[in-house]
């Protein structure tokens, strides 16, 4: 049986270039119907795009979209730079104000937050804990939970390094994002995942790809695949994840110049019948046990 699934806002977003002013080339009423249509049950947006959207239909008119389609499950993206300090992160700082309120406004039920990258930007975990107090403190009050993202070229490389950060927090508003991109290229061993505490797993996305590559940040951006199209073991990561006690929504991040031609229909439907498709495989994989 299929999860709920979220369209995640690179799977939907079009032909967007990655940077401060990455907001989809789609109109989100467009890529919400199109996603309910194929069958989804969330979407994610990114801080540029939600703040385009909320400037033009107010957050009344954004729960609107969200509620006339069906769309139970959002969630918000990315802050980096939460730890830092100067410029930049007084500008993490609007970043953050703008994804706390929007959580607020709308119900998100997790905010993606990544480590430095590159990675010999990091400052020590002790520093990166005592930081990541306060925004789960923050998260709380704004009634949605922090989702840690360990990706092999950032900072936070690991699940013993997120673990480490995430300390007190972890199931009390805060959790980690495994996204199978990085279990699979970042090589996060299964049997740690599935050996996770129950609440521990705050977001879960789907996506396939090559095992090996020159770029990891490049690929990471450019080079992701459908479910099914690649050489992820997807069936194995599901199950360390399903093992784990995970049953929220999965997030489908689908990241390629081939995913960005698609207009929201195709784009929208192509992603959601592949990841539908592994899930039958997976259940299809238990039941032969």
């Amino acid at each position: 049986m299929t999860p709920e699934l979220i369209a995640c806002y690179w799977t939907l977003a079009g032909q967007v270039i990655f940077g401060p002013d990455d907001y989809s080339s789609h109109d989100l009423k467009d890529r919400a119907q199109a996603a309910a249509q194929a069958g989804y049950r969330g979407i994610g947006l990114k801080h540029a795009d939600l703040i385009r959207a909320k400037t033009r239909y107010g957050w009344e008119g954004l729960r609107g979209i969200l509620h006339d389609n069906g769309l139970i499950h959002l969630e918000v993206e990315a802050l980096g730079d939460w730890w830092g300090e100067g410029d930049a992160r007084r500008q993490s700082d609007i970043v953050r104000r703008d994804l706390l309120e929007a959580a607020a406004q709308l119900g998100a039920r997790h905010l993606k937050v990544y480590g430095a990258i590159p990675a010999d930007a990091a400052p020590t975990v002790d520093v990166l804990r005592d930081a990541f107090d306060e925004l789960a403190r923050q998260a709380r009050d704004a009634g949605t939970c922090v989702a840690l993202e360990p990706i092999a070229c950032s900072g936070i490389p690991c699940l013993d390094t997120a673990l480490a950060i995430l300390g007190d927090n972890l199931g009390n508003g805060a959790g980690l994002m495994l996204d199978a991109w990085h279990v699979a290229r970042g090589g996060l061993p299964l049997e740690q995942i599935a050996a996770l505490p129950p609440g521990a797993i705050a977001g879960a996305e789907l996506d396939d790809g090559p095992l090996q590559g020159d770029d990891y940040l490049f690929e990471t951006m450019n080079r992701r695949l459908l479910p099914g199209e690649g050489a992820f073991d997807l069936v194995a990561i599901i199950n360390a994840i399903h093992a784990a006690g995970y049953r929220g929504p999965w997030g489908v991040e689908i990241m390629s110049d081939e995913q960005r031609a698609q207009p929201p229909e195709s784009a929208a439907k192509r992603s959601f019948d592949a990841t539908a498709r592994i899930f039958m495989q997976t259940a299809e994989a238990m039941g032969r046990r």
